[in-house]
């Protein structure tokens, strides 16, 4: 058999099939199948993220770096839709991470979130607006699918909604039986066998100093942290929808799209002596790996 020649970019393994020796790439490592990191090969950055832990300020400030930031917004001014649609489509994108990741040519860090303060938060996004609009598809919409059904093979109606502890339950039961089979917004933020590559974990509370202290470094260029903060992510959080949450916010059910007029109570409501315990149960791999950056 003619010997196959392979983008140099590739990793390798020779495999015997029926008598014939193939080649075929390695596996993707799953912190980049799952999660695949911002990369360029020309900046000195492999960034990890995780949805809901501050990834739109961390994907703006990647994309300014590379002169990007101005394309990306033209393209639409939901970040993302550039980075999945455009940045991350190019061929063997994730190929040349894995590479790079496995050569150590790049510095690999990853922005985490306190996993205390983001299970809340990502409970919250299942009322937004997205989750009730027809015009463009949305993952909580697929979420309340998975939601309705969860609830049904409990013998329980799908109305009034979802509580914190349903959600906290559902969450512990997915996950339980397979790491990130639940949405990436709500799964944990660890991937098995991250450390492997990380050469630094940062909280994204204290992102903004640190990619002001690496400015002027290794051609990282000084941006503007405060205007990149900016993003729809943001819940406009009112003192009269926090106040209906006020006493035993865990047991108060949501329906899809509840807050669709922006109008959100603040997720800190939500986070009691009740809650605190089966967020950590939960939400374990976080805690155990990110924990002790949060006092946890």
């Amino acid at each position: 058999m003619d010997n196959v020649r392979l983008p140099s970019h590739y990793t390798s393994q020779r495999v015997k099939v029926s008598g014939f020796m193939l080649f075929r790439p390695s596996k993707l490592p799953d912190s980049v199948r799952i999660r695949p990191p911002l990369y360029d090969p020309s900046f000195p950055y492999i960034v990890f993220w995780s949805q809901k832990s501050g990834c739109t300020t961390v994907v703006k400030w990647f994309f300014a770096q590379l002169g990007l930031l101005d394309e990306a917004l033209a393209y639409s001014n939901w970040i993302h839709d550039y980075e999945g649609q455009v940045f991350k489509k190019r061929k063997f994108y994730k190929r040349e991470v894995a590479e790079a990741l496995r050569s150590g040519t790049h510095k690999a860090v990853k922005v985490v979130r306190d996993p205390m303060a983001r299970a809340p938060s990502s409970f919250l996004v299942l009322a937004e607006r997205g989750a009730i609009l027809e015009r463009r598809h949305h993952w909580a919409q697929d979420h309340w699918t998975l939601v309705n059904d969860w609830l049904a093979e409990r013998g329980r109606p799908v109305e009034p909604g979802l509580t914190f502890l349903d959600h906290l339950e559902m969450v512990r039961e997915f996950e339980a039986k397979e790491a990130h089979s639940i949405n990436q917004h709500i799964s944990p933020q660890y991937v098995a066998g991250e450390e492997e590559f990380l050469n630094e974990v940062i909280p994204i509370e204290r992102f903004a100093d640190w990619a002001t202290g690496i400015a002027g470094t290794d051609g990282i260029k000084d941006v503007d942290m405060n205007a990149l903060g900016e993003s729809r992510h943001h819940h406009q959080v009112t003192e009269r929808r926090t106040k209906m949450f006020a006493e035993n916010a865990e047991t108060i059910p949501i329906e899809r799209g509840a807050f669709a007029n922006g109008k959100f109570p603040s997720s800190k409501v939500f986070i009691n002596e009740r809650t605190q315990p089966i967020i950590r149960d939960t939400y374990k791999v976080d805690f155990d790996n990110y924990g002790h950056l949060y006092g946890h």
